[in-house]
């Protein structure tokens, strides 16, 4: 059976297939992808940001990854896998706490801490207030009254005084059963009720007294401690089982706070700031306050372009990807009519 030869078009179109299978598997593929980008850098200059895209369409397309999008059932395991297997990462043995935050930046972070005075006071006065606070502190001092009524300087130094309230403390519980209970019962009251009404004043003692140099001493203080510990040390307290679970979690908060009304105000509040900025800023402008270079473009072009075209060229898919993209338009009424005009 005769072969049909082809037509002009398909030639031109097998032509110029292999013309650019050539150009992006050749040697001059740096030379390409260098004078491109330097093409797509001039054109930036040309181009506002507010001409390219505007803020609506930012923000549909971060409400709908953002917050409309349910991901798949695999994300929670993933989740979980990598949790683990940060957990488990030796580098943790190697680093230490003063290795990730130098002496000068943990200074600076621990002033502009203190500087936050009135956060300071309310958080104060929020634990020293507190039902916890007022529990611990009527324990503490329902020990120390009982400890020293039991250990006084009268028990001590008077010879049988301690055996004498012991009968005492016996005669009382065995007329009275349940006398001692009450008494103790009583004690604790009376001590929790005036913690309670001493609270606030307690609160505005420390508030006074808990200055920023204070403050500063006793942090730079733990923080020679523990600047000097492993991470790994963490494992101690920390299992394996419980980072998983926080990782869970924290992604369970997140599927639930994209969900409010407070997410989607803070997204189209993010946006707008950076197109109120930026709007009437030319693309290259925008590149250049963000730090990305030509050099850092180029690179990673050179980095993920080559092996990619490689791979697609080894196996027989780069070929079919630029047929599919050419070959309408060389099968096309127009290139009929260039090329019958041609013929003329």
């Amino acid at each position: 059976m005769a072969r049909t030869r082809p037509t002009t078009a398909q030639a031109l179109l097998a032509a110029q297939v292999k013309f650019i299978v050539d150009e992006l598997s050749g040697a001059g593929l740096k030379t390409l992808i260098e004078d491109e980008i330097d093409a797509a850098l001039a054109d930036a200059g040309r181009l506002q940001l507010g001409e390219v895209v505007t803020r609506e369409m930012i923000k549909r397309t971060a409400h709908a990854y953002a917050i409309d999008i349910e991901l798949g059932p695999g994300v929670p395991e993933l989740v979980g896998d990598i949790a683990r297997a940060l957990y488990a990462h030796e580098a943790h043995n190697n680093t230490r706490v003063g290795d990730l935050i130098d002496d000068a930046l943990f200074a600076e972070l621990l002033d502009q801490g203190l500087e936050l005075k009135s956060l300071r006071e309310k958080l104060i006065r929020e634990v020293v207030t507190s039902p916890l606070y007022t529990d611990f502190a009527s324990d503490l001092l329902y020990r120390g009254i009982t400890g020293y009524l039991a250990q006084n300087a009268l028990t001590r130094n008077i010879p049988g005084a301690g055996s004498i309230m012991k009968l005492g403390r016996a005669a009382l519980s065995k007329t009275t059963p349940k006398f001692e209970a009450s008494l103790e019962d009583g004690l604790r009251k009376y001590i929790g009720k005036t913690v309670q009404a001493s609270t606030g004043r307690s609160a505005e003692f420390l508030a006074e007294r808990a200055g920023a140099e204070m403050l500063r001493e006793i942090g730079l203080d733990i923080w020679q401690k523990l600047k000097h510990q492993q991470i790994g040390a963490l494992r101690e307290d920390i299992g394996s089982r419980d980072v998983e679970e926080i990782f869970v979690n924290g992604y369970e908060f997140w599927r639930s706070l994209r969900k409010s009304d407070y997410y989607r105000v803070l997204i189209d509040a993010g946006i707008d700031s950076f197109f109120d900025k930026y709007e009437r800023a030319t693309l290259a402008a925008l590149l250049e306050d963000l730090g990305v270079t030509r050099g850092m473009i180029i690179a990673e072009g050179l980095r993920y372009a080559p092996p990619a075209l490689k791979l697609l060229k080894k196996k027989k898919l780069l070929e079919p990807l630029l047929r599919r993209r050419l070959q309408g338009f060389y099968g096309s009424k127009a290139v009929a009519d260039i090329l019958a005009a041609g013929r003329t």
